[in-house]
């Protein structure tokens, strides 16, 4: 699947808050070709375009002029074109061509951002380009290993996009939201969150009992019991790696099967998210119908059974701000309390220094 389709911020919405140094999942890579795509990040409109060499550029979604989405236009030598008067913009944002009365380029921009293409994935920086370190883009390498093949998707979800992040980090919810993904390890198993600087874990783990129906399904071991564990990596804003593992009692977990799945939640306003995901297996490679069932089985947990609930979580909640609320606390909340605490701290501090003046030399 490629990049989803976005929409554009509603007029009179409410402007989220958010973390801009640092790297946002703007899509799959394949999933941007000679089309140009418009899309809207952090309540910015962006188009992704290739430039003449085929690398992958970001800009402002606005053109300067008549205000058209530059990403539903075309490229042009490198360039792109809005589509409604065709004026000409280059991956640093400038206008550099004018096809009107005799040619005169003005003096216009829009912003460019930050586009690296790593792990088959576009990641997208929305903040200051002169801090932006390819260093800090979370390993996701397996999407990349000809060892894994992994099934994937990619939607826009309604929901803020912190109440997605919770909904990974507590996987307690599978016993009552996906039917097919009941067990006993989400809700008696072990459960421990912790914090390695910014990141935030959460480990889930019980031995000797039968897992659920659908994933002893993928997993060969329908009737057998099987030492189960699953750790989850949250990186801010909203990038979380799911490491899904079981094998039979006694296994050691570096021998047990593994499904490793990304769960990327990009805001795109306050109240949408674009969500990308992928599960990858190293087994039954090449088998496109258990392919097909994997992916049918997960596209229906996530966009048919999770997303309608958080949907009605976030209209009922009428705020972004959860902890305003003053929301019981369950043991499985400590990973995602852990994290919305990083994310407003971090959040805190760029906003800080953004309204810092800085002294002169």
């Amino acid at each position: 699947m490629g990049l989803e389709q976005g929409s554009a911020p509603r007029a009179g919405a409410r402007p989220g808050r958010y973390l801009r140094n640092c790297w946002y999942v703007a899509g799959w890579a394949d999933g941007l070709g000679e089309a140009p795509l418009a899309r809207t990040f952090l309540d910015e409109p962006v188009a992704l375009f290739r430039d003449v060499e085929g690398t992958a550029r970001a800009i402002g979604g606005r053109c300067p002029h008549r205000f058209a989405a530059l990403g539903a236009g075309r490229v042009i030598d490198g360039a792109l074109a809005c589509p409604y008067h065709g004026l000409r913009f280059d991956r640093t944002g400038a206008c550099v061509f004018n096809p009107h009365g005799a040619g005169q380029v003005p003096r216009a921009a829009v912003p460019a951002y930050p586009l690296a293409e790593r792990h088959g994935l576009l990641w997208i920086w929305m903040g200051d380009a002169d801090v932006a370190d390819e260093a800090l883009i979370p390993d996701f390498a397996w999407l990349a290993d000809p060892r894994w093949e992994a099934v994937r998707g990619a939607t826009v979800a309604d929901g803020h996009y912190e109440l997605y992040s919770d909904n990974i980090l507590d996987l307690s919810h599978a016993n009552f939201v996906h039917p097919a993904l009941v067990a006993n390890a989400f809700t008696q198993g072990r459960r421990h969150a912790r914090l390695e600087g910014d990141t935030v874990w959460c480990e889930y783990e019980h031995p000797d009992d039968h897992l659920s129906a659908g994933m002893s399904a993928i997993l060969g071991s329908t009737g057998r019991a099987q030492d189960f564990w699953t750790g989850v990596r949250w990186n801010a804003p909203a990038t979380l790696l799911l490491d899904y593992r079981a094998g039979d009692p006694g296994t050691p977990r570096d021998a047990m099967t593994r499904l490793p799945s990304l769960h990327a939640f990009t805001p795109e306003t306050a109240d949408t998210t674009h969500y990308v995901w992928a599960v990858a297996r190293d087994f039954a490679l090449g088998d496109e119908g258990f392919s097909a069932a994997m992916r049918g089985a997960l596209e229906t947990a996530f966009e048919q059974e999770d997303m309608p609930v958080i949907r009605e979580a976030h209209r009922l909640m009428g705020t972004p701000d959860l902890l305003s609320l003053h929301p019981l606390v369950l043991d499985g909340d400590a990973a995602g309390l852990r994290a919305r605490r990083v994310l407003q701290r971090l959040i805190r501090a760029e906003e800080v220094a953004a309204a810092t003046p800085v002294a002169a030399e």
